[in-house]
């Protein structure tokens, strides 16, 4: 209700301004009319009719001014949430994991995993998680450094990395199945990968 009147109030005050604006004009144009039947120079001629176009482009101004503040402002746009466009980049690490299929007891074998970046970010705190490796094969020698049943590989810039195992097949025979994991800092989910080998007796 109060929204209506006053609406109805502003409209009210337009039609005045408007009347007696309009009033104001026709006065000053009977008025000019009248003196230029008096004035019968030519400098005096044009200044009066330069006079009536000022106060007609004044008229316009004003009702343009008028109209700027009643028309409704447009609602600034809401704030947009944050696109992938500007999430911070992020590293991609890819594994792979080469070894033997099949081994005979208490022999070598080289395990390799070769892991690639192929983005311009660094991957941090990048580790190769085992389960039992370790247990079933003897440690000789590493390219990383080993804790436990993690393999140490740090920081990853883009390119590839390559790290190695030595290891010696236990004295019996059997199937050793593994899972491996890579992880990083900045990884969305780790990386996992099965790997099966064949333990072999005799000679």
């Amino acid at each position: 209700m109060t929204m209506d009147l006053s609406i109805i109030g502003i409209v009210f005050a337009i039609i005045l301004f408007i009347i007696f604006f309009a009033a104001v004009i026709l006065y000053l144009s009977f008025r000019i009319k009248e003196t230029f039947r008096e004035e019968k120079k030519r400098g005096m001629l044009v200044v009066k009719i330069a006079f009536l176009i000022g106060i007609l482009f004044l008229a316009g101004g004003s009702f343009y001014f008028f109209a700027q503040i009643l028309s409704p402002s447009a609602p600034s746009p809401a704030p947009l949430p944050p696109s992938n466009g500007n999430e911070e980049p992020k590293p991609e690490l890819f594994l792979l994991i080469s070894y033997p299929s099949e081994i005979r007891m208490n022999n070598q074998l080289t395990m390799t995993f070769t892991i690639t970046n192929p983005t311009e970010y660094t991957a941090h705190d990048v580790i190769i998680q085992t389960n039992s490796i370790f247990e079933n094969f003897n440690l000789i020698s590493s390219t990383h450094d080993v804790t436990g049943n993690i393999i140490e590989i740090g920081d990853i810039s883009s390119g590839t990395t390559f790290s190695s195992l030595e290891l010696i097949a236990e004295s019996k025979p059997g199937v050793i199945n593994e899972n491996i994991t890579l992880t990083f800092g900045e990884m969305n989910q780790p990386i996992t990968k099965d790997i099966s080998i064949s333990v072999r007796g005799g000679p």
